[in-house]
């Protein structure tokens, strides 16, 4: 075998996993849009999750609380076109097909096989079937809907066959019995997931889906299986990706807001954008310790001015009471089952929301910043309230939730509503302050500022001035040794550039060869004993 085609063969088998990939699961119990919760993976991990085979299935089940009975969001949705796939989620359909003669016709989603063609059925259609398990072929002769077909071969062999060509099939044909129709794993799908993956894998619950509803759900409690919902339907959800974490960087030089963001767009990724209080500590400790003074992060004015919730999303209920909001304050209270705008620093009893709990109601009144900082202290956040949970927080009393006016954005535009204020900020009156400094010496809340205002700053993102990191290969091929083919060298650095990205650890920069002396990339591991193999090593 040429050596080049082996060292390809080896990297890709090392690299690929066959059709696999092991993506990382993370539960979000806060319930969202899946609008909502797809924007929120894509800025904290990859995307929403996505599904590739029944090994991810249970590990999805597994990640979800086991007290949870409701459905959660995947990154499942409608897609724009139809096409026919197969069960065992091949990345491509066949060229081949073997329709009869005026087949498909009947616009159903499901195909059986009758003396070696093909039709399309109802999916609830009763019919034997076939698995797959390596290269043997099992007859099934019990008679059951695709759905059921489907999951009995999952369960105990592979799946549903899948047909690449004439020999395939004519295989099949020769071990049933010409009399029945039977299944094969081929389907019309309308589907596809959030990050683009091209596999077909699908897991629905009753056979593929007929109502409306363009988005899809897991349900914990019906082993993993999934249906669909309307996309403006709130529930948990579960993201696939290793967790954004920023790496922030102090800059210890005064500048305005707009020449530190220029600074740190051209040697990190940005202005610093802050998503938890976790980023808030570690926006804090990374500072010059001794600095007092504040700093700038990227938050700035805009001209928009939006509600949205102390927990991130944006409220898209309409709760308000007739009349409301009339510009009393930027804060807003909950009365009889009604939401009327206040002065923020109005003093009232407040509603938190906590992961474990649920709602709860503290009667100490307070400020609407305070009550803020007492829910993210001792519980999760001051709480989104949806109509179907008017009713838990009662009608005697106002009480503060976590509905604010915002006119803020991040630098990097990023679509979290995270905010930290200091008490009495953001000011109404400051004017032109339409720049955020975080205060060193008051647990690192914010403040407005005059854009044109010298301060240090914080970026986040990789230093692109840090050298780059250097990995030595060390690779063994049979017969000719071809390593420094570009051709050869392009094909890898391609293959190790995609699993990183499947791995969650995509970078911005490049990935490139290291060139040594004479040009060459690779150079012959010279062995003090004669061998039959050639190794070659990476400079």
């Amino acid at each position: 075998m040429d050596g080049s085609v082996f060292v390809l063969l080896l990297l890709s088998g090392l690299l690929c996993r066959g059709s696999g990939i092991f993506r990382q699961y993370y539960y979000i119990k806060t319930a969202m849009t899946w609008p909502e919760a797809q924007r929120y993976c894509r800025e904290r991990f990859i995307d929403l999750a996505t599904v590739d085979s029944m090994d991810d299935v249970n590990r999805l089940v597994n990640v979800v609380d086991a007290g949870y009975n409701g459905s959660v969001w995947i990154g499942l949705k409608r897609a724009t076109q139809t096409r026919w796939a197969w069960s065992n989620g091949e990345n491509k359909t066949s060229e081949y097909f073997n329709w009869a003669p005026g087949q498909p016709n009947e616009g159903a989603y499901c195909v059986s096989t009758y003396n070696g063609y093909w039709y399309d059925a109802l999916c609830s259609t009763l019919r034997y079937f076939t698995c797959y398990k390596g290269n043997a072929t099992y007859i099934i002769q019990t008679a059951k809907n695709q759905s059921d077909a489907q999951s009995y071969c999952r369960q105990y062999y592979t799946d549903l066959p899948t047909v690449h060509n004439s020999e395939e099939n004519d295989q099949i044909t020769r071990i049933i019995k010409p009399s029945n129709n039977f299944w094969i794993g081929l389907f019309l799908d309308s589907w596809e997931w959030s990050d683009t993956w091209s596999r077909f894998f699908r897991h629905w619950a009753a056979g593929p889906p007929l109502a409306s509803g363009d988005c899809v759900g897991m349900s914990r409690t019906n082993s993993g299986r999934w249906a669909q919902y309307s996309c403006r339907q709130r529930t948990p959800f579960i993201c696939h990706g290793r967790p954004v974490v920023p790496e922030y960087q102090f800059m210890n030089q005064s500048m305005t807001w707009l020449d530190a963001q220029s600074y740190c767009r051209a040697r990190f990724t940005d202005l610093a954008a802050v998503t938890t209080m976790n980023d808030v500590n570690r926006l804090v400790n990374t500072v010059t310790p001794g600095r007092s003074g504040s700093v700038w992060i990227g938050l700035h004015a805009v001209e928009v001015k939006r509600w949205v919730w102390s927990m991130g999303d944006i409220s898209q209920e309409n709760m308000w009471h007739p009349g409301e909001p009339n510009g009393d304050g930027e804060c807003v209270r909950s009365f009889n089952g009604s939401w009327y705008d206040e002065s923020c620093s109005t003093v009232l009893p407040f509603v938190c929301f906590n992961d474990s709990a649920g709602l709860m109601i503290t009667q100490t009144a307070v400020s609407w910043r305070d009550a803020q900082s007492y829910c993210r202290q001792h519980h999760t956040d001051l709480a989104s309230i949806r109509p179907e949970q008017q009713n838990l927080i009662g009608h005697e009393s106002s009480l503060w939730i976590g509905l604010f006016l915002d006119s803020w954005e991040w630098s990097n535009q990023w679509s979290h509503f995270f905010r930290h204020w200091a008490a009495g900020q953001p000011s109404l009156s400051s004017g032109s302050s339409n720049c955020t400094g975080m205060s060193l010496a008051h647990s690192g809340k914010w403040a407005q500022y005059s854009c044109d205002a010298q301060q240090p700053f914080i970026c986040y993102g990789d230093d692109k001035l840090i050298k780059n990191q250097i990995v030595r290969l060390k690779f063994s091929c049979t017969g000719k040794c071809t390593l420094n083919d570009p051709s050869l060298q392009a094909a890898i650095l391609n293959e190790i550039s995609k699993k990183l990205k499947s791995m969650g650890l995509e970078s911005d920069r490049k990935l490139s060869w290291r060139k040594g002396q004479g040009g060459e990339v690779f150079h012959q591991e010279r062995k003090p004993r004669a061998s039959s193999n050639t190794a070659c090593k990476k400079m």
